[in-house]
């Protein structure tokens, strides 16, 4: 008993120590294969990469571009929205050419791509009727019925012998709309060949059909050139061309498959492949943003869809566009980069080849200065099919917004097959985000009060009484500019310039809609489109006489310079009669606005009243050659002087660009001497210095210009760099640079000198012409300058007396001022072009076009009813919009290249 026990115990030891043993070589067994596969079939890869048979290929990874946000940081102004593009990799299409067919019909199919059924020849379709019917069912009765028949001209040389030559002729003549007949040179000329040599002849016959069915025309052919002759061009062939559209792309193939004999389909995919010259691991587009819904049935179906690609992308919206469209020329668009732009982007990895870049491209793109870097190894910094911001902020902040490329890397068969998926070695950097230093709410409401007052412009052009019926001849009022700056920083809260368009039309998707927009097919909206550049931001591109505006700088500089005192008197008889230095007996006159004699006036009322003579004295003088002074009365002798007049403008940015990292701004204008002599071939006169004092003639500046000017005569002095940008920041919202104001120069211009300007721009508004923007009816403390500034050619009317004529010019209307006057704020600049003659337009059409922005900075409920005295008639102020904030857009992830 004791010894089968033991024997029984032995056995059991011995089974578990077998399944041990068992599990021990399975052990071993998995190991030694985790080893083949982790270290020895990775050495034999990696041998196998190092032959020729398998090359590293690169591919970009195009990073998405930043956002740009108004100056609260959360109001979008320009979004990146993830979108999906369907492209295809050739290299992993099936070889076979109906599996092929097959893949490219059925994302025809899935993505709205029309193809196209040929039948040929197309009496193929009357003798098949059994074809007619599958073609019926297959593509809808109604496609068949509205195939195109293609003829293709029927054309053959042959000889014609010269006694043949009269009759060709005159079948040619006969038949010219049908016929074309070309003969060799020898056949054409008029001096007779030696010899019966014949004449080689090709003669076409469009339509084809023609010589089938016309049978006059075949009869006098055979009698012009032989039967033979005819015989050679043969029979008409034509085929039919029917539109397969997308839902029946794949009865379209299966019919060209059972019929292969007589159709064709043409599938603009398979097409787009063929034509496609690109290595077979890059992916081809074949559509962009394509709908979710779309992306995602290609991503579950990549499997029977081989070589069909889904890659995300990105398109670029802006959200407040549509309602304030002025914001377009501020953010300005992208397009894709064109090669110019390439050359110019890409850096160069030597001086030779950045030299052979630039000649080579010099014609098309003028004079390029390349970038050397040569550690810029790998991709460029652009590819050929990118895009780049091509205005406004998208482009003078592109290198901020861009961001910077990703590179993937590839490993190809000789056949430049992938085998193996990307492997990403480089992410893309995403572009930053820009936060501008503009008030949305307050830019929509500014671009609704300078609409409001161009309106109102153009209803006083048309409603002009009969005595001044010639104005309603003037071209309508349309145009406009109103910026807004903040005085002790430099910082714009708003930019309008009106008129403006929606600048998602620059969207692909809208490509026929920005084609009639900018091109319109209406000759008379082509006449209007090309008077009013809707392509041109005229705050920062349009140059303009500034008219009197320009008197505060006059003044500043003249007490600078000591031509005058605060306490200086000049008599304004309201004209000026100056006698020709060398031609006696010829008179020039020079006028105010108005023909009052203003007397004796200082600074501070030649402000307020706007005195042309006054300021003409003061850079002209007042003594020489001047006839209705007397002699007490001509105080002045010299004045500034142009020279002296051009060196104080310039102190306050005149003829210089302000430096606004906005693209396509231009530097103005302030003649002098020697650029009259070099332009114009002409000499300086005194008449030329007493027209640039008044802000006429010759001189020109920008509405920015202007703006920022006049913001340095209310901050004591300091001329600011206009700033755009406020700050930039990460895709996070995190600060990376926040832009300080930048201070160009402190004028040179003693303040107290500047306080006696300010205090004759405050007179203009509490005791002059501009009521609207007095206290009462305005609930603010305005100081500012008025200017009416003639443009355009000349217009002859009747005079008043009706004695003889006249000359008139159309004129602009500024009004540019600040506010409070105690402690400067703001800076508002308004100019409606060619309102300047509306009723007095720069003092009841600017001025209360500036109070009313000024009105909706502060806050300001204007009086209802306005006081006895104020300008009646207002437009409403418009309300203080809610914007709405940064809304991510998200989606889902396919799996694919990002781009």
């Amino acid at each position: 008993m004791c010894i089968r026990e033991a024997h029984k115990a032995c056995m059991n030891i011995s089974r578990l120590a077998g399944l041990q043993i068992i599990a021990l070589l399975i052990f071993a067994i998995l190991v030694g294969r985790l080893y083949q596969l982790q270290l020895v079939e990775a050495q034999a890869e990696q041998f196998r990469y190092t032959t020729a048979v398998r090359v590293m290929r690169y591919l970009p990874m195009r990073p998405l571009r930043g956002e740009v946000f108004a100056s609260d940081g959360k109001t979008l102004l320009a979004q990146t929205v993830p979108i999906y593009t369907v492209a295809v990799r050739p290299a992993d299409l099936p070889a076979d050419p109906v599996a092929r067919a097959q893949v490219f019909a059925h994302l025809s199919q899935t993505i709205g791509i029309t193809s196209t059924l040929i039948v040929s020849p197309a009496a193929a379709l009357d003798r098949d009727p059994v074809l007619r019917s599958d073609l019926n069912q297959g593509l809808g009765a109604e496609a068949v019925a509205r195939a195109q028949r293609v003829e293709p001209p029927l054309t053959a040389s042959f000889a014609v012998t010269p006694d043949r030559r009269a009759a060709l002729d005159e079948f040619a003549t006969r038949y010219h709309r049908l016929v074309q007949i070309e003969a060799s040179p020898e056949a054409l000329d008029d001096a007779p060949a030696p010899g019966p040599s014949p004449l080689t002849v090709t003669l076409t016959i469009s339509p084809a059909s023609a010589l089938q069915f016309n049978l006059a025309l075949r009869e006098d052919l055979t009698g012009a050139v032989g039967e033979q002759a005819v015989t050679a061009l043969g029979s008409p062939v034509s085929w039919l061309r029917i539109e397969a559209s997308p839902s029946s792309t794949l009865h379209a193939l299966r019919l060209s498959t059972a019929y292969s004999d007589v159709l064709t389909l043409e599938n603009p995919v398979a097409a787009m492949v063929e034509r496609a010259n690109i290595p077979g691991y890059q992916t081809l587009t074949i559509r962009e943003d394509i709908p979710h819904t779309v992306a995602l049935a290609l991503i579950e179906n990549a499997a029977a869809l081989p070589g069909v690609v889904i890659e995300q992308d990105y398109r670029r919206r802006y959200p407040l566009s549509a309602e304030t469209p002025s914001l377009s020329y501020i953010l300005g668009y992208i397009g894709r980069v064109n090669q110019c732009e390439l050359v110019r982007q890409n850096p160069a990895r030597s001086w030779m080849s950045g030299l052979l870049d630039s000649i080579g491209n010099s014609i098309e793109c003028g004079i390029i200065q390349k970038q050397i870097n040569p550690y810029e190894l790998g991709l460029p910094r652009y590819l050929p099919d990118d895009r780049i911001g091509k205005f406004g902020v998208e482009a003078s902040y592109e290198e901020e917004l861009r961001g910077q490329l990703g590179m993937q890397e590839v490993l190809v068969d000789a056949l430049g097959r992938p085998v193996r998926p990307p492997q990403t070695i480089k992410a893309p950097r995403d572009g930053h985000n820009l936060v501008l230093t503009i008030d949305a709410q307050l830019q929509r409401q500014t671009e609704i009060i300078l609409r409001n007052w161009i309106d109102e412009s153009e209803r006083r052009r048309q409603t002009m009484p009969d005595r001044f019926a010639y104005k309603r001849n003037y071209d309508p009022i349309r145009s406009g500019v109103a910026i807004v700056v903040e005085v002790k920083t430099g910082r714009i809260l708003a930019m309008v310039n009106w008129p403006a368009y929606d600048n998602n039309i620059w969207d692909p998707a809208r490509s026929a809609e920005l084609q009639e927009f900018f091109f319109p097919s209406d000759p008379e909206k082509q006449k209007e489109l090309a008077r009013l550049s809707l392509q041109t931001n005229r705050a920062i591109s349009g140059q303009y006489p500034p008219g009197s505006t320009l008197k505060q700088f006059d003044a500043a500089i003249a007490l600078q310079r000591g031509v005058i005192t605060e306490h200086t008197t000049i008599r304004d008889p309201g004209r000026l009669l100056v006698e020709d230095q060398y031609v006696p007996g010829v008179v020039y006159q020079y006028v105010n606005a108005s023909s009052r004699d203003n007397g004796k006036i200082d600074v501070r009322q030649a402000l307020k009243v706007s005195s042309n003579i006054f300021f003409m004295s003061v850079a002209g003088g007042n003594r020489e050659n001047v006839i209705n002074l007397k002699p007490e009365e001509q105080i002045i002798e010299k004045g500034l002087g142009i020279s002296a007049l051009a060196e104080g403008l310039g102190w306050f940015g005149f003829g210089e660009p302000t430096g606004v990292r906005l693209r396509g701004e231009e530097a103005g204008r302030v003649p002098t001497p020697a650029w009259k002599q070099r332009v114009l071939r002409s000499a300086w006169t005194t008449g030329d210095t007493y027209n640039a004092a008044i802000g006429q003639g010759n001189l020109e500046v920008t509405p920015l210009q202007l703006v920022m000017a006049s913001a340095a005569i209310a901050n004591d002095g300091l001329l600011y760099r206009p700033q755009i940008v406020r700050a930039i920041t990460d895709s996070s919202g995190n600060i990376i640079r926040e832009i300080q104001p930048e201070l160009i120069r402190r004028v040179p211009i003693d303040p107290k000198h500047l306080q006696v300007v300010r205090e004759g721009m405050r007179l203009s508004v509490t005791e002059g012409p501009n009521i609207a923007a007095r206290d009462q009816c305005s609930g603010l403390s305005i100081a500012g300058k008025t200017g009416t500034a003639e443009f355009g050619p000349l217009m002859t009317i009747p005079a008043p007396d009706g004695r003889g004529t006249r000359e008139v010019r159309q004129s602009h209307a500024w009004f540019v001022g600040f506010a409070p006057y105690d402690n400067p704020e703001i800076e508002v600049l308004v100019l409606v072009e060619g309102a300047g003659d509306m009723n007095d337009g720069s003092a009841t059409i600017a001025v209360p076009a500036v109070t009313q922005i000024m009105q909706a900075y502060f806050g300001i409920t204007p009086p209802d009813p306005l006081p006895r005295g104020c300008q009646q008639d207002m437009p409403p102020l418009p309300p203080r919009f809610s914007a709405p904030s940064a809304t991510p857009v998200t989606g889902p992830q396919p799996n694919g290249q990002r781009r």
